[in-house]
Order: structure tokens, then sequence, then C-alpha cells
């Protein structure tokens, strides 16, 4: 019995990680760089009202590798930001790394996700691309297609 509801609950928690949809990458802002090109994208079926705040799965991919302080190389990045588009705020949190371009295979680093309220908000800088990712998603606050998260999965 014990070793039934172990695999019960394990079964619940890689469920409760994955994705509900196939995630839609939108580009929103490149840099104009011809060095490293960094890219910006937004998961449109991520885009959800999450407490106070608006939440959604971002992802960053760099045209050559970048490397961790431990020397892990990594080219993309995937991570959730918490949106509080009044205040002009950005959070960060569940940041999943990969050593290709592409958030594909195995991760080569994961941050776990942290709750809203233990969030750090960071205000936007003008003319950043924190501030093109607060425009763009802040956009659809509105919008009918937005609902209440019931749970917060992680994507990558």
């Amino acid at each position: 019995m014990n070793k039934l509801l172990a695999c019960l609950s394990l079964a619940g928690g890689v469920l409760m990680s994955l994705p509900a949809a196939a995630a839609e990458w939108k580009l929103i802002s490149e840099t104009e760089d011809p060095d490293k090109t960094i890219s910006w994208y937004v998961d449109m079926t991520s885009i959800v009202r999450d407490e106070d705040y608006l939440r959604a799965f971002l992802r960053t991919t760099w045209s050559v590798p970048q490397f961790a302080a431990d020397q892990t190389a990594y080219q993309s990045t995937t991570y959730m930001n918490y949106f509080d588009c009044d205040a002009r705020k950005i959070a960060f949190t569940a940041n999943t790394y990969y050593g290709t371009a592409e958030p594909e295979g195995a991760p080569v680093h994961k941050e776990p996700d942290q709750p809203p309220a233990t969030l750090k908000f960071q205000s936007v800088i003008p003319g950043s691309a924190g501030e093109t990712r607060l425009d763009f998603v802040c956009q659809f606050r509105s919008k009918n297609f937005l609902t209440r998260a019931a749970t917060r999965a992680t994507h990558g």
C-alpha cells in the first residue's frame, strides 16, 4: 500500500509540472547586436491572472553560449514572470536553463518555482527588454481569454 501511495504521489507531481498545453512561443523583442543576438519570447498560452498579477512563461535565447558561475554552458532559459502592470514591476521564478537555443531535452540547471508572496518585484528600466516584456504581457490584462490560475505548472 505504501508503494502504491508513493507511486501515485510521484505521478501526480510529474503531471502537475507538465504544461497544460503545448507552448506557443511568440517573439516579442530581439537585440540588434551583430556579435550576440538575444531573443525574448512569451508563451501566449501561459498568460493568466494569478492573485493580483499577470503571470506568463517566457524564454530568452542567445546566439552564442552563455556560462554560469560554475562554467556550465547554456543557450536558452525558460522562466516564469509575474507582472504588476500598475506598479510597472516584474518578478522572476522557475528558471530552467538549456544547453541549446530551443528549450528541449534535459536542462543543464533548474531553479524552483516560488510563490508570488516570496518574490522580489523589480521596477522595469525604461527602454529595457524588461519594459518590453511588461508592456507586451500587460496589454492582455483586460482580455477575455485570461483566466484566474488555479495551479502554477512550470514549463521546461
